[in-house]
């Protein structure tokens, strides 16, 4: 099944703004997007929409794929992957467009089989639990009616995106903790605000708060001070998340036993077939993998999973739900979330808002 045709869409799709914690600039009120498409010589189909790095896919997709992967067969991700991987030393942004190359393949695929992706991937279960991801708030008084916003969309679990000031952090937690009542589950993300004492006084906080996990306490490439921290804390430490060095980081972060939870993505880690090398390399040694948001391809692999608790979702679902007219995925009665029955991912673009939002293709 050859490759007949690559093309990306760079896409400029308006969505309101946020923020993330103090020291990192607000979201602008478009998101920098694409369209990624590949058409095999049978005609079949395969795309990835991503909600970021659109300029970055536009080029390589120029001077990468289409040089490159037009004439090889479709069904080789192995082989392709190996191929794109061993070129990743020359920039993330390699990284980034095999990552998206990956996830059409596997999209494509499954299409060529009739089957949904998480079928295909072979599945584990057919819907798996989801927590809600929050963006930073304006106050701490803003957390009680998100908090209670996030349950009322029927999540068990909730995961806090806070300030970076580590005592205004912890008294966001203490105020979800106070608001949602011990059966929800929490946990926080610090997205690396903090230095090693901080890191700890918060850690030992959030394990009187009753916390599950607490994720990027500090930069992950600090992995002396994170195995330190690991050993003093009783809460599980998600680590790994921000790296572009897929399965070969996280080999490094289980070596030196810098947490006990590995948070991964499609998009960094070299797409799907990345995010499954990762799962099983945690599953050998017994630890996590927890999926990062990443929308309806993060569904179907957390449906091929078995040592992953939970999807991240991001709150408001429609804030990270680009160009598709399959409407946003969120949690039945269970807390649960599953992934379109239909062929490869599953969902239906909306090409009214595609062509509205293209600003160049390639």
């Amino acid at each position: 099944m050859k490759i007949k045709e690559i093309k990306c869409r760079v896409l400029k799709v308006p969505r309101f703004p946020y923020r993330w914690r103090d020291g990192f600039p607000r979201a602008p009120a478009e998101r920098d997007a694409f369209l990624l498409q590949v058409t095999a010589e049978n005609g079949v189909e395969g795309y990835c929409i991503g909600a970021r790095l659109g300029e970055v896919l536009g080029r390589q997709t120029e001077r990468l794929l289409k040089p490159l992967m037009v004439g090889a067969n479709a069904l080789d991700r192995e082989k392709i992957w190996q191929q794109l991987w061993d070129m990743g030393r020359m920039g993330t942004e390699i990284v980034a467009a095999l990552s998206a190359f990956d996830v059409a393949l596997w999209d494509l695929a499954a299409k060529a089989a009739g089957v949904p992706l998480y079928k295909h991937l072979g599945a584990y279960r057919d819907k798996v639990p989801a927590y809600a991801s929050t963006f930073t708030q304006e106050t701490v008084a803003a957390y009680e009616p998100l908090a209670r916003d996030c349950v009322k969309r029927g999540y068990k679990a909730i995961k806090l995106h806070v300030f970076g000031d580590v005592e205004k952090d912890i008294e966001a937690c203490r105020l979800v903790r106070e608001t949602v009542g011990d059966d929800i589950e929490l946990m926080l993300d610090a997205s690396a605000a903090y230095n090693f004492e901080e890191a700890l006084w918060a850690g030992r906080e959030l394990e009187k708060l009753n916390f599950y996990w607490f994720e990027e306490p500090m930069r992950d490439y600090e992995m002396t001070s994170l195995q330190e921290l690991h050993r003093r804390l009783e809460i599980h430490l998600c680590v790994a998340e921000t790296s572009w060095d897929s399965l070969f980081d996280v080999a490094n972060h289980i070596a030196q036993k810098t947490g006990r939870m590995i948070h991964s993505t499609w998009y960094r880690k070299g797409g799907i077939t990345g995010l499954l090398k990762i799962a099983h390399t945690c599953e050998a040694f017994g630890m996590m993998v927890q999926l990062h948001h990443g929308e309806i391809p993060m569904i179907h692999a957390g449906c091929a999973i078995k040592n992953n608790k939970y999807v991240e979702i991001l709150v408001p679902e429609e804030g990270a739900h680009l160009c598709l007219a399959t409407p946003p995925i969120v949690p039945d009665e269970e807390g649960c979330v599953r992934p379109p029955e239909g062929p490869g991912l599953g969902y239906e673009l909306d090409w009214d808002e595609i062509e509205g939002c293209t600003v160049a293709e390639v």
